[in-house]
Parts: C-alpha cells; sequence; structure tokens
C-alpha cells in the first residue's frame, strides 16, 4: 500500500520528502523482485511523517494567540520593529530545526 495523494507541503519539504518517496519506491521495487511470492504491506517512516504532519497541520488553526496578543502589545506600545535579518535567521533556524 502506498500513499501517493498527500502532496500539502511545498518548497523544500516537499522536494526532500518526494526524494524519500521515490527512495522507497525503489527499495520496494527491489524488494519485490526478490520475494514476488508473498504479498506484504509496510508503511514507511516518511508516510508515517506525512500523515503526522499532515494530521497536525489540520487540527491546527495555524494561529498562535499568544504570539499575536505579543506583537500586537509591542505594536500599541511602539516598541516593535521588524528586522529582515533577523527574520530570515528565524526562517533557517526552523528549517534546521525540522530537516536537521
Amino acid at each position: 500500500m502506498s500513499i501517493n495523494t498527500i502532496k500539502s507541503f511545498s518548497g523544500y519539504e516537499s522536494q526532500r520528502l518526494d526524494q524519500l518517496e521515490q527512495q522507497r519506491q525503489e527499495h520496494q521495487k527491489t524488494v519485490a523482485n526478490q520475494d514476488s511470492g508473498s504479498d506484504r504491506i509496510s508503511i514507511s517512516d516518511e508516510a508515517r511523517l506525512k500523515v503526522s504532519m499532515l494530521k497536525t497541520a489540520q487540527e491546527s488553526d495555524g494561529v498562535r494567540a499568544d504570539k499575536v496578543a505579543d506583537v500586537k502589545a509591542r505594536i500599541e506600545a511602539g516598541e516593535y520593529s521588524a528586522n529582515g535579518k533577523d527574520i530570515a535567521a528565524s526562517l533557517l533556524r526552523q528549517e534546521l530545526d525540522i530537516w536537521g
């Protein structure tokens, strides 16, 4: 059994997951050629990750109320300033945390 219809990711995540899925499919073909006499089902770690991420995304509304309240308060107090370099660094740290 293969889950091929989940495509809710974009950018690097999507490319990486597609590569991992391709590798898994190639491995499955190799295994199937070696043992074509029996039926087996295996769910890869990547498929489990996709399902877990999709489920988490579907359960979340995507809004972190605590962060929104904090930024609103800082804007009203005149203490908020967006620095492009800080934002870019934060995005890179998040990517590295996710994909190690």
